[in-house]
């Protein structure tokens, strides 16, 4: 690569070896951090679920108060099966 061919190199350093140390926590402080963590996704997810039973039952008030009306007369009117009355039959016995 010449300097004229329009690629640019970005050195990125990479560190060989992680010099962080490792923090000195008791056995009951881990415990109690992995505790809180488990116990924080399973709320996350218990709300979650929460959430959606409410909105499910929302839904089933908004249809029940929309179509309370339709019952047996609503039926009866609109599809005229039921108001019809049976006729006798054409033919005498």
């Amino acid at each position: 690569m010449t300097p004229d061919d329009g690629v640019v190199e970005v050195p990125i350093p990479i560190p060989e070896e992680n010099n962080m140390p490792a923090p000195d926590l008791s056995e009951a402080v881990a415990n109690h951090l992995l505790t809180e963590s488990v116990g924080n996704i399973q709320a996350n997810n218990r709300d979650g679920r929460n959430i959606g039973t409410t909105a499910m039952g929302v839904l089933q008030l908004a249809a029940a108060r929309n179509f309370d009306e339709l019952g047996t007369v609503e039926g009866r009117a609109n599809s005229g099966v039921n108001a019809t009355p049976i006729a006798a039959p054409a033919v005498p016995q």
